[in-house]
């Protein structure tokens, strides 16, 4: 049943929209009373496409450069660095999260399958239990990461399909977290 799921999986294919998607569920979250906490990494696009991403944290509203195409820094993924502003503030916004409310993890993805990322926060939110998080994750990663987190029964919707946001609105309902159970907005 999707509201006793602390851990869900929020899955579509690379630049499908997941984060969008991820937006407007923060945006209905918020306005039925649930607490929101976590990150969100949003995409920077120059003249040539995608350039990387921006981490905002989504409690406090601090915003740093998160990965850049062919740049340097500490943690690497394909063609992206990460850079130490970009993680140092997803870890503090991720360590800050309550333990009640949606905790936002975007975007869980190979840097965080090897060990780096948001993987050790992500960790400990999972263990503490309380809140509902969801993982921002790509479709193609969205089995390891189920597997990976087996124990925490994670549940598995498709971002931006019918009912998803609902399912994720409910399983908040379901802690007490919002005062009524949300269908079809």
């Amino acid at each position: 049943m999707p509201a006793e799921r602390g851990c869900i999986l929020w899955t579509g294919p690379k630049r499908s929209g997941k984060t969008t998607a991820a937006a407007s569920l923060i945006g209905r979250a918020r306005a039925a009373g649930a607490a929101v906490w976590g990150v969100l990494a949003e995409a920077v696009r120059d003249e040539g496409g995608p350039a990387g991403f921006d981490v905002v944290d989504l409690a406090g509203g601090g915003r740093a450069p998160l990965a850049r195409r062919g740049g340097a820094g500490p943690e690497r993924t394909g063609p992206f660095a990460f850079t130490r502003a970009g993680l140092e503030l997803g870890r503090a916004a991720l360590a800050r999260a309550g333990r009640r409310g949606l905790v936002v993890v975007d975007e869980y993805g190979p840097l965080e399958l090897a060990g780096g990322g948001w993987r050790r926060a992500t960790d400990d939110l999972l263990a503490r239990g309380g809140a509902v998080v969801l993982l921002v994750v790509r479709e193609a990663l969205a089995g390891e990461v189920a597997r990976l987190y087996a124990a925490h029964r994670p549940l598995v919707l498709r971002a931006g399909s019918p009912g998803a946001a609902d399912a994720v609105l409910e399983a908040l309902d379901a802690r007490g977290e919002t005062g009524c159970v949300h269908r079809g907005s």
